[in-house]
């Protein structure tokens, strides 16, 4: 090798190294960085109530809730519109550390319940919540019709713009004399893990979460940022999921029997080495062929086909384009922009939303049944036993956007 070749060499391995060093500066915020989390004192009245299905939601709810920062003997109080009877059902609890602070989670499991119309309160100490509704659909209902309202992004710094979003789904449901079987969301609920985020969605939200049950797929920013992503402790201990999933997934991913359906939540997040996708889709295969003659829903963060600009996420495709093709509708979110598309074999159906007032640019490249940029959405997902129709709302003026049907 001679000297000019050696210097050649030299020079081009000094631009890339120097290169390199550029982008992981200008990205390394992005890449690694988490926000600070400010100091906080948590209340000893139960707050933050959430209500999740268990595995057969026909029967099975599950409450979670926090309160102080110690732990204390706890339980739910359930009370029987029929019989008149109240269930004290014992919680089990747990301190939660976050970077600023700590506070003790609790979960009650509510199984075995019968139709009817019931109330419940959490006890902490000698301390008690508000009492709440629940409602437990009979047989006849449950196989007429259920109706589930789905959020994508939200990730709301203020509260605001998402309160208000949230007010118009639900007066819009109310009108109609709907009953919710229950809220959907497409992961990025929260703005970056901390406790004044989470606290944002809480007031935001309205309570509503604790008399409709929620079914909630993680997003990229319920994570901290690393070389490996952790999941904020409290995401798995605000919803209480059933542990049904993979074990290297429990509580993130999951499933739950409807009569008419099966909802399947992915933590696309989770996966961050090879062997996580091997893992998923072997198990997504195994729960999507598990029930036959029910529609199958899968709620997962991370989108097959990218709707936005330079957001393609080719591992996730190539581990789970086929299997998911056995499942008829994908909600998902992460790109900030709106897309419906249908796989040329007729499924899945994928629905990509977003829920923010944060917008990314939409993917030039884009074929798509129908697509929008820089608008904000929320669905409305009805579910027959013959059909499923999604309606889009946009935010702002509060018009139909996008309607879509499939049959079976």
């Amino acid at each position: 090798m001679n000297r000019t070749t050696k210097i050649t060499l030299t020079t081009v391995s000094a631009i890339i190294v120097l290169a390199g060093t550029a982008v992981c500066v200008i990205r390394w915020q992005a890449w690694f960085g988490n926000p600070a989390e400010k100091p906080y004192t948590v209340s000893n009245e139960p707050h933050n109530i959430v209500l999740t299905y268990g595995e057969n939601a026909s029967s099975s709810r599950i409450v979670s809730w926090r309160a102080g920062s110690e732990l204390q003997e706890s339980d739910v109080q359930l009370l029987s519109w029929q019989s008149r009877d109240t269930l004290h059902i014992p919680a089990e609890g747990c301190i939660v550390e976050s970077r600023a602070g700590e506070a003790a989670y609790y979960r009650s499991r509510l199984d075995t319940l019968r139709p009817g119309n019931y109330s419940y309160r959490c006890s902490t100490g000698d301390v008690y919540s508000e009492w709440y509704p629940v409602f437990v659909a009979d047989k006849s209902d449950r196989l007429r019709m259920q109706e589930f309202l789905l959020f994508g992004d939200i990730q709301d710094k203020s509260g605001e713009a998402s309160a208000e979003m949230f007010n118009k789904a639900f007066t819009k449901v109310q009108t109609t004399g709907s009953s919710l079987s229950g809220v959907l969301f497409a992961g990025d609920i929260i703005e970056r893990p901390t406790d004044e985020y989470w606290q944002l969605f809480f007031s935001s939200f309205s309570d509503r979460q604790a008399t409709i049950p929620v079914i909630a797929a993680t997003g990229n920013h319920e994570y901290l940022k690393g070389v490996r992503k952790k999941l904020d402790l409290r995401w798995t201990h605000i919803f209480g999921n059933p542990q049904n999933g993979p074990e290297r997934f429990k509580e993130t991913t999951y499933y739950i029997d409807f009569p008419l359906c099966r909802f399947i939540v992915l933590d696309t997040d989770g996966m961050q080495v090879m062997s996580d996708y091997t893992v998923m889709q072997t198990w997504l295969d195994k729960i999507l062929e598990a029930r036959k003659g029910v529609w199958k829903i899968v709620v997962m963060h991370h989108p097959v086909y990218a709707a936005g600009k330079g957001r393609d996420n080719p591992l996730i495709r190539f581990a789970l384009r086929r299997t998911l093709r056995k499942a008829d509708v994908v909600f998902c979110g992460h790109d900030h922009n709106y897309m419906r598309l249908t796989e040329k074999i007729g499924k899945p159906l994928y629905i990509l939303t977003n829920s923010s007032e944060k917008f990314y640019v939409p993917k030039t490249t884009l074929v798509a049944d129908c697509h929008a940029a820089y608008l904000r959405f929320y669905e409305d997902v009805k579910i027959w036993s013959d059909s499923i129709s999604i309606d889009t709302w946009n935010v702002e003026d509060d018009v139909l956007f996008d309607h879509v049907t499939i049959c079976k």
